[in-house]
């Protein structure tokens, strides 16, 4: 996707389309509906998408470069790049991150369990241009962190998107550097509400922590608000991150 209409996002980078549903934020996934519309199955497993759709990458980093900024990509936003089901392709998206320095990786996660064995042998201390996060939408997945704090990264962090309930985090706040927020986009009859007090909560947790924290997305009503206000004050920052640094 040549610009990500996700907030938190330059560019989304799909290596491969399709996952399966493994804990509750997945009940309305919007891989769902996309999928259908061109005729494939969504929840099957992932499937390999196009060369001209992996090249797109080195594309994005020549014009990083000549601009002297950074894009954040958004990696596999239409599956889980740790899938056990992508093993054969991940060592090849791993040469295309590796060579695309400019742009910084946003890799996101429900199998946290796999990372540490799908990471590249020269991991080391981590990538500094491969940000990790998991997906926490509950408190009964905050395991998921037990997992990423465990992993050297440039930037670790977690989506609690959909928010579905109130989640303490503070145990492993010191261990991370950015948190995202937002509610469910499904239709009205199917959706489950975000509490604010939710994400009020989250605030306070991070500000305490002084973790970058980033409300993507809210209702007011029926309509969809991507504006990040959170009692009159806008709550959408980045995380601190080294991505300057070049690989070894």
């Amino acid at each position: 996707m040549e610009f990500s209409y996700i907030g938190w996002t330059d560019h989304s980078m799909n290596f491969w389309w399709g996952c399966h549903k493994v804990s509750p934020a997945c009940k309305y996934c919007y891989i769902g509906q996309i999928m259908r519309r061109s005729g494939r199955e969504p929840f099957h497993g992932p499937i390999r998408t196009s060369e001209a759709t992996w090249k797109k990458a080195f594309s994005w980093d020549r014009k990083a470069a000549r601009l002297g900024r950074r894009y954040r990509v958004f990696t596999c936003s239409m599956s889980d790049f740790f899938h056990a089901k992508a093993d054969r392709w991940r060592s090849e998206a791993w040469d295309v991150i590796r060579q695309c320095r400019h742009l910084d990786w946003q890799i996101l996660t429900k199998r946290s369990h796999r990372i540490a064995r799908c990471l590249p042998d020269d991991w080391g201390t981590g990538w500094p241009h491969v940000w990790l996060g998991v997906t926490v939408e509950s408190q009964a997945y905050t395991n998921r962190l037990d997992d990423l704090i465990q992993i050297p990264a440039a930037v670790r962090f977690v989506s609690a998107e959909p928010l579905l309930e109130t989640i303490n985090i503070t145990p492993w706040a010191s261990d991370l550097d950015w948190v995202i927020t937002g509610c469910e986009r499904a239709a009205v009859e199917k959706r489950r509400p975000m509490d604010p007090d939710a994400v009020r909560s989250l605030r306070e947790q991070c500000d305490r922590a002084d973790v970058a924290f980033f409300l993507k997305q809210y209702y007011a009503g029926n309509q969809l608000q991507f504006d990040g206000q959170l009692d009159g004050v806008v709550r959408q920052a980045w995380p601190t991150q080294s991505s300057n640094l070049t690989l070894a």
